[in-house]
């Protein structure tokens, strides 16, 4: 298993509890789900996946828990692991008792999480969040718990800042975390347009990232608007009378507007004018 940061042994201490083999048997109904576990919807397809391994070869990796009360235990790691036991019939799973703060619950979670099979960008973001908010920890803390750079940290919790239905997107897989910093670029007000576009058309990051700019730019209109019929027969008995198009933009106030295509012409109406 590939280590980040400090790690789940770094951060919690040595089971004294455990026999040999370093783990113990608990019953599953005697543990309760980390409430701080920053994946809010798994992947069902894996989990039915890893059920059928679990199944086959039982649970090799064992979870990881606090101790609550007398035969009671809350997961610290693992809840993947737990629901595929359940899903496979299980009734006891191999267990490693730890002592761990509430901070040390979410950044083990997040941790376990990032190790074994990646959140998906807006989950990681909220635990990052939980991480500020309820732990006052500041990015360079977080990213050195995780193993990550500060930036990379700074630019996933950014992400947040997308409307929900953009970070929908994101959670279902119709859009990257990197589109989602695309769309960052681009006026809040048309971000849910923008990232609607970018998913129908399938457009890639890069191209996103030049799309933003232009995005942001006033749009043209190309509508026409349909003159008063008052409108035109006015303009048409003044072209007639001097032989030149005739533009009028409103009534009561606007523009009248003479066209001419050559100084021969501008003298010619000039002419008509001064005879009216």
């Amino acid at each position: 298993m590939k280590r980040l940061g400090k790690g789940l042994d770094a951060l919690v201490g040595e089971d004294k509890t455990a026999d040999k083999k370093g783990y113990r048997l608990l019953e599953i109904d005697k543990i309760e789900f980390n409430p701080f576990q920053p994946r809010k919807a798994p992947n069902q397809d894996k989990l039915k996946e890893l059920a059928s391994s679990i199944e086959e070869n039982g649970v090799i990796q064992p979870v990881i828990v606090r101790e609550q009360a007398e035969n009671k235990f809350e997961l610290i790691a693992g809840e993947r692991r737990i629901t595929a036991a359940q899903l496979a019939g299980l009734e006891k799973v191999p267990a490693i008792i730890r002592e761990a703060e509430n901070m040390q619950m979410l950044s083990l979670a997040i941790i376990e999480n990032i190790q074994r099979e990646n959140l998906n960008p807006v989950d990681e973001a909220k635990g990052y969040s939980r991480l500020v908010n309820e732990f006052d920890l500041k990015h360079n803390k977080i990213a050195e718990l995780v193993g990550k750079s500060r930036v990379a940290i700074s630019n996933t919790l950014r992400l947040l800042r997308l409307p929900d239905t953009v970070l929908e997107m994101i959670e279902s897989e119709k859009l990257s975390a990197g589109h989602g910093r695309a769309v960052l670029q681009v006026k809040e007000k048309l971000r849910d347009k923008f990232a609607h576009k970018l998913a129908d058309n399938n457009i890639t990051v890069r191209e996103a990232e030049k799309l933003a700019t232009k995005f942001n730019q006033p749009q043209k209109s190309n509508r026409h608007v349909r003159k008063d019929a008052n409108v035109k027969s006015i303009e048409n008995k003044l072209s007639k009378k001097l032989g030149h198009k005739i533009s009028i933009n409103g009534l009561k106030k606007g523009k009248l507007i003479i066209k001419y295509y050559s100084s021969e012409e501008l003298n010619d109406l000039i002419e008509k004018l001064q005879q009216i």
